[in-house]
C-alpha cells in the first residue's frame, strides 16, 4: 500500500494530489467512483448527492453534494468535463469553492489499480478565502486520506470472488 500525498498552499488555489494502491482492477474501482448517488460510502465528507442532469455517463454528467469539512457546510455543483472509462474522471467544481478534481487511474501487473487523486480548489471571498482554505489544507489532507482508506475496503470487497 503505497500512499503519497502533497499540499501546495499558502494562497489560492490549494492542490491536494494523493495517490493510493486498491486491490482490484480498474473497472471495479471505475464502477465505485462513478456510482454518483453512493459516493458518500467512501467520501464520508459528503452526503445527500443528487445527479441534476439527465445524463449519468461521460463528460456532461452534472451532480451536486453537501460537502461538511471543518465545521463548514457547502453545497457542491460539479460538472464531469473529462471521461476515459476506467483511466480518467475529471470534474469542475462549481459551487462556493471552485476548481477541478481529476483521478487517474492505471491497471498494475498484478490485477490491482494505481489511483491518483489531485484537487485544485479556489476559495471564494479573495484573499480571506485563501486564508481561510489554507488554514483547511491539513484537514482536507487527512479526509481525503481516509477517503481512499475507505474506497479501497470497498473495492476489496466489491473485487472479492
Amino acid at each position: 500500500m503505497r500512499l503519497l500525498p502533497r499540499v501546495v498552499g499558502g494562497g489560492w488555489p490549494v492542490v491536494i494530489e494523493l495517490g493510493r494502491e486498491m486491490p482490484g482492477p480498474p473497472d471495479v474501482v471505475w464502477r465505485l467512483i462513478t456510482d454518483w448517488e453512493n459516493q458518500d460510502d467512501w467520501m464520508l465528507e459528503a452526503s445527500d448527492f443528487t445527479v441534476t442532469s439527465e445524463q449519468r455517463e461521460g463528460a456532461g454528467v452534472e451532480a451536486e453534494a453537501t460537502i461538511t469539512i471543518g465545521g463548514i457546510r457547502t453545497r457542491d455543483r460539479v460538472r464531469v468535463v473529462g471521461w476515459e472509462p476506467e483511466r480518467k474522471l475529471v470534474i469542475r467544481h462549481e459551487g462556493w469553492v471552485s476548481g477541478t478534481g481529476e483521478i487517474l487511474l492505471a491497471r498494475r501487473d498484478d490485477g490491482s489499480t494505481y489511483m491518483y487523486w489531485r484537487e485544485e480548489l479556489s476559495p471564494p471571498l479573495g484573499v480571506l478565502g485563501a486564508i481561510g482554505l489554507s488554514a483547511l489544507e491539513p484537514l482536507m489532507r487527512r479526509i481525503f486520506v481516509r477517503d481512499l482508506r475507505v474506497l479501497e475496503g470497498l473495492v476489496r470487497a466489491a473485487a472479492a470472488p
